[in-house]
C-alpha cells in the first residue's frame, strides 16, 4: 500500500498537536506562569480579619511570584458566590480562591443544590492557616472558666442564648456539637456576621459565642467580654493568659476553621505546585507571620497540594457527621 509523503507529514503534525494538547502546552504555561497579575478571590467583604489576612498574604505572595496578586472580595451565600466564580474561571492559575472549610467541606452537606461541586470543581493547592477561635462570654456572667460556664447553663436550662455568624457556619456547627456533647439546653441565635453577634453579646441578648479572639479583644480590658478558652494545641500569643480547650478539661473538643487555596479543575499541576511552593515561602517569613497572622491568632500551615487533599478526606467526613447531627439544612 502506497502512502503519499504529504499524508504522513499531515499525520505527524496531527500527532504532535495531540501531544501538545495533552502535556506540552501545560508545561509551557507553567514555565511562563505567572506572566500577568493574579486574582485572589476572598469570600468575605473588606474590613474583616479574613480580608486583612488575605491582603497581607496577597502582597507577600505577589512579591514571591513576581506579579501582583489582586484581591477580589465576593462575599455572601456562605462562600458559595466566591467559590462559583473560581470554579467557573479559566483553569490557568490566574484565579485563586482563598476560602474556608465552609466551601471545602461544609456546604456540600448544608445545601441540597449548589451551582458547582466543591469536591470536584475545585482543586486543593495549600492550606494556608489555621484559625483558632475563642469561647467568648458576657463579662457579667459569674464564671471564670469553661467548666463553670457549662455548670451554669446546666443549672439553668433554656435560660441562656448563644450567637453565631450564621447558621451552618464555622461559628455555629462546632458550638452545636459542643452543646450536644455536654447536654446543654441553650438557644442558638443566628446573625449575619460576627459583628452583630458581638454587639448583642455586649447588650445581653446572647451570653456566649465562639469566634476569632479579635472579636473580644476591644472589650477584654473593660471586662465586658471574657475569653474562657481558645482552641488549638497551644495558647495564642495575643492571649497568653487564656487556656486552651485541652487545658480547660475538653481535650477532644475543637473550635477552628482554616483558610485554604484552591483553583479550578484542570489547572496544570506545575502551576498548582508553583502556587503552593510560593505560599510556603510566604508562610516561612517570620515578619509576615508576626505582623499579619499572630495579630489575629492565625497559625501558619503551608501544606502541599497532596497534604491538603488528604486532609480534606477526613475533614469532609467529620463535617458531614456534625452537620447531619445538627439537623441544619440551608435550602
Amino acid at each position: 500500500m502506497h502512502i503519499k509523503k504529504s499524508s504522513i507529514q499531515r499525520r505527524v503534525l496531527i500527532a504532535a498537536a495531540c501531544l501538545s494538547a495533552c502535556g506540552f502546552t501545560s508545561s509551557a504555561m507553567a514555565d511562563n506562569y505567572p506572566s500577568r497579575p493574579v486574582k485572589l478571590i476572598v469570600p468575605y467583604p473588606a474590613g474583616g480579619p479574613i480580608d486583612a489576612v488575605a491582603r497581607g498574604f496577597a502582597e507577600r505572595l505577589g512579591k514571591v511570584m513576581g506579579q501582583p496578586v489582586l484581591i477580589d472580595n465576593r462575599g455572601g451565600a456562605n462562600e458559595i458566590i466566591a467559590g462559583d466564580v473560581v470554579a467557573k474561571s479559566p483553569a490557568d492559575g490566574y484565579t485563586i480562591l482563598l476560602g474556608t472549610d465552609a466551601t471545602f467541606s461544609g456546604n456540600k452537606f448544608l445545601f441540597k443544590k449548589m451551582p458547582f461541586n466543591p469536591l470536584t470543581d475545585l482543586v486543593p493547592v495549600s492550606r494556608v492557616a489555621l484559625v483558632n477561635m475563642g469561647f467568648i462570654v458576657d463579662g457579667s456572667l459569674p464564671v471564670k472558666n469553661l467548666k463553670e460556664f457549662v455548670a451554669l447553663v446546666k443549672a439553668n436550662p433554656d435560660k441562656y442564648n448563644y450567637g453565631s455568624a450564621g447558621a451552618g457556619g464555622p461559628t455555629h456547627i462546632p458550638m452545636d456539637a459542643f452543646t450536644r456533647q455536654e447536654g446543654l439546653q441553650i438557644t442558638h441565635v443566628a446573625y449575619k456576621g460576627i459583628a452583630p453577634a458581638a454587639q448583642d453579646l455586649l447588650g445581653g441578648q446572647i451570653q456566649a459565642m465562639i469566634a476569632g479572639s479579635t472579636a473580644a479583644t476591644p472589650y477584654l480590658a473593660s471586662g465586658k467580654m471574657k475569653v474562657l478558652a481558645i482552641s488549638g494545641p497551644k495558647r495564642a500569643k495575643a492571649l497568653p493568659n487564656v487556656p486552651t480547650l485541652a487545658e480547660s478539661g475538653y481535650p477532644n473538643t475543637e473550635f477552628y476553621f482554616y483558610l485554604g487555596l484552591t483553583v479550578p479543575k484542570g489547572t496544570p499541576k506545575p502551576v498548582i505546585d508553583l502556587i503552593a511552593a510560593s505560599t510556603r515561602k510566604v508562610l516561612s517569613d517570620q515578619t509576615f507571620v508576626e505582623k499579619t497572622l499572630d495579630t489575629f491568632a492565625f497559625e501558619p500551615l503551608g501544606e502541599t497540594p497532596e497534604q491538603f487533599a488528604a486532609f480534606l478526606v477526613k475533614d469532609r467526613a467529620a463535617a458531614e457527621k456534625k452537620i447531619r447531627d445538627s439537623g441544619v439544612i440551608l435550602d
